[in-house]
């Protein structure tokens, strides 16, 4: 039994002071009014838009003067930033920089964070300059080239999985490239497997949502599965609508006995980012809500495609 000393009292005591001036701020926040001034902005509360949020005229006439490598950089950083305009000149340019562009560092990170973009539009253009970056022309002679090599090379097979989804989700070839990546979902190595998730994620198509719940359940490799979990919650091309399809499945899943307890966790962590509400680990009380809340909330994401990803309403 852990004994109280006059130490840990005092330090308990302490902490009592410091959490009730924690809630005092926390409630006086409450009732703080809209901040009108750029004094002291806080981090915490709700967005403070610096300006309206457009791709302003001054950069849009600098960005033209500039290389090919430098327009897709600083535009696919405002794409990420969600100002608006910078999607749409990615849209009209990035067929001229395809063979102009080469992969740097800082494309790559860019990349990264697109990706994981809260607007998907975001996404998008960043496969787009990831296509034009690697001289990928949206194509079926791309996609043929990519399914040669990866059929002839193992340790080619990651980014010709990677590729192919993007090819895929760009309009060439989607159904064939999906069977072709289907046929790699239980590949012996592990590697494979989970580029082919990566790649299926990028094709952004109902029918992937079954290829996703078959690895969360049965792939031997916690990494591989963590990642089709990932594909089904949050990253991908999936819209908010689509995941909800999902749901029931992911339920079951979680009434299944044979299930380890890592990726039992990661099925209710799908569960709260795709729906939104966050219920505990109980597969029950998640059945209940989805039975009267299910085809409502998908209903919402259906209709709310024109939420602001900033949260400046």
């Amino acid at each position: 039994m852990v004994q109280l000393s006059d130490r840990n009292c005092s330090k308990a005591a302490f902490l009592l002071v410091i959490a009730a001036i924690a809630l005092a701020g926390t409630c006086a926040s409450q009732n703080t009014p809209p901040v009108t001034s750029g004094e002291q902005i806080p981090v915490p509360g709700h967005a403070v838009p610096a300006d309206y949020g457009q791709l302003s005229e001054h950069n849009q006439e600098w960005v033209m003067t500039q290389p090919p490598q430098v327009q897709a950089e600083f535009l696919l950083g405002a794409a990420i930033n969600h100002d608006q305009g910078a999607t749409d000149m990615i849209n009209k340019m990035v067929d001229d920089w395809h063979g102009k562009l080469h992969f740097t560092n800082k494309i790559d990170d860019l990349q990264l964070t697109a990706l994981y973009s809260n607007d998907l539009r975001v996404r998008a253009a960043a496969i787009e300059i990831n296509l034009a970056v690697y001289k990928l022309s949206k194509t079926d002679a791309a996609a043929d080239h990519l399914m040669a090599e990866a059929e002839k090379s193992p340790s080619w097979r990651p980014f010709a999985m990677w590729e192919l989804g993007m090819l895929a989700n760009r309009g060439v070839e989607l159904e064939r490239i999906h069977e072709f990546l289907r046929g790699y979902l239980h590949d012996p190595n592990e590697k494979t497997r989970h580029w082919t998730v990566e790649g299926i994620a990028h094709l952004g198509t109902d029918d992937t949502i079954k290829d996703f719940l078959d690895v969360f359940r049965n792939d031997p490799s916690l990494e591989v599965r963590e990642r089709a979990g990932c594909s089904l919650a949050k990253s991908g091309m999936l819209t908010r609508e689509q995941r909800m399809l999902a749901v029931p499945e992911l339920i079951d899943l979680a009434y299944d006995p044979s299930l380890d307890s890592t990726t039992r966790s990661w099925v209710y962590q799908a569960l709260r980012e795709i729906t939104n509400e966050h219920l505990g680990n109980d597969p029950a009380t998640w059945k209940n809500w989805f039975a009267t809340e299910g085809t409502k909330r998908r209903q919402e994401f259906k209709l709310g495609e024109h939420w602001s990803v900033l949260g400046n309403n």
